[in-house]
């Protein structure tokens, strides 16, 4: 099997609950369970606050493995059994915690619990990915067939995902999305080997592993753009179910319709990416995505039917592909110039870091859900106030663009990758 399809199976495995859980947990604890929006903001809060911790502990300590698998291989085999069982728990709440403060609790200790071995396997999937693709033609390639497979992902865990917990409940979504999950990922590690030479050079002592990384002038325009970029994406995918259901008053198969215009649009525009990539410049080929999505967010604000909606889902879906594909070229060329400074590869170093950064889209898509009790009165599907449609509107089409004018700024100063 080609490394690059390989790469793209691991991504596809951990996509199916990855994904999953970022876009229905919000609207599993906040619509089905019951759970209140300042609670699941809080939860939301404390899961961000420990993935800020684990993220450079994982990168620093796949950095620092010697083992003749490799150093990322060991890791991933050790975190994807947990990295299941946690899934599954999330979406399986057993009857004594259905209430109250024992909700809340239950909710907190499984995201907390699935965060971990998400953080774990992430960082070391991609940690692979400069160090398995050395030149930007094979990283433009792999990464095609990588986010292709991606959004294959997304599309079944997140636009057929209400017809799935529709037929199947929740936990047998959970079981099925796992058991399908788990088997691509140990394809994946099966499959590939790591570079040996990779292992050579001493690894980097603590202080200065983080401190070169942290100094990084290129390193922080990037991180600080694709924070507003993945804040923007994610809150699209948590926010769209009360979208589509408050603001388009759709059903779950129509929600999965308005999911697959963003999908299916996103999953061949990866390819042409790629080719733009190549004529217009990494960064020049970035830029014009963000712009896409930006456009796209703000153009949320004026639908009123389904289909006045999917144009607007098409052209997320464009720019959101765009985002994707170029992003990871553009870090993989800090690394391979850290690593000229150097004479250390560390991937895992920056990609925790990258990591630790981007996970501060959690508390502002938390954020994002706790200002609509003030602003609209919204508190749970059970209580969801008098304007949930004005609520739903503003959360998908604000946040988003502002988020997006902001990455454009950073973009544009960022030095690499430009024809």
């Amino acid at each position: 099997m080609p490394t690059r399809i390989a790469y793209a199976l691991g991504a596809l495995g951990l996509t199916l609950p990855g994904q999953t859980f970022g876009t229905y947990l919000a609207f599993y604890y906040l619509d089905h369970m019951g759970l209140a929006a300042g609670a699941f903001a809080l939860a939301r809060l404390v899961f961000s606050l420990w993935d800020a911790v684990n993220d450079p502990l994982f990168g620093y300590l796949s950095d620092r493995t010697r083992t003749p698998w490799g150093r990322r291989r060991p890791w991933l085999f050790l975190g994807l059994p947990l990295l299941l069982l946690a899934f599954y728990l999330t979406f399986s709440v057993p009857e004594r915690f259905r209430q109250g403060e024992a909700l809340f609790g239950y909710c907190l200790v499984v995201i907390l619990f699935f965060e971990t071995f998400a953080a774990l396997t992430w960082v070391n999937h991609a940690a692979l990915f400069p160090e398995l693709f050395r030149s930007q033609e094979e990283r433009a390639r792999a990464n095609a067939w990588r986010q292709g497979f991606y959004f294959l992902g997304l599309a079944v865990s997140i636009a057929l995902t209400p017809l799935v917990y529709t037929a199947l409940g929740f936990s047998g979504m959970a079981l099925l999305y796992g058991g399908m999950g788990g088997v691509l990922v140990l394809l994946f590690l099966l499959a590939i080997r790591e570079d040996p030479k990779a292992q050579e050079a001493a690894p980097l002592p603590f202080l200065p592993a983080f401190r070169y990384t942290l100094e990084n002038g290129p390193f922080w325009l990037y991180s600080l753009a694709a924070l507003f970029l993945l804040f923007a994406v994610g809150l699209f995918g948590a926010a769209m179910p009360f979208y589509a259901k408050y603001a388009l008053g759709l059903g779950p198969e129509a929600t999965s319709l308005l999911f697959a215009s963003v999908l299916l649009s996103a999953l061949p525009s990866v390819f042409l990416w790629a080719r733009l990539a190549g004529a217009m410049g990494p960064k020049g080929a970035w830029l014009l995505a963000i712009g896409l999505l930006a456009l796209g967010a703000l153009l949320l604000l004026w639908p009123r039917t389904l289909l006045q909606a999917l144009p607007v889902g098409v052209l997320i879906g464009v720019g959101f592909g765009g985002v994707l594909v170029l992003g990871d070229l553009l870090l993989a060329e800090v690394i391979d110039r850290d690593a000229q400074r150097t004479g250390r590869r560390r991937e895992g170093v920056y990609y925790s870091v990258y990591g630790f950064v981007n996970r501060l889209s959690g508390p502002l898509q938390a954020l994002s859900f706790a200002l609509l009790t003030p602003l609209f009165g919204y508190v749970s599907g059970e209580a969801p106030g008098p304007n949930p449609e004005a609520a739903f509107r503003f959360l998908m089409a604000g946040p988003p663009f502002l988020a997006g004018l902001l990455a454009l700024a950073l973009a544009y100063r960022f030095p690499y990758g430009a024809r």
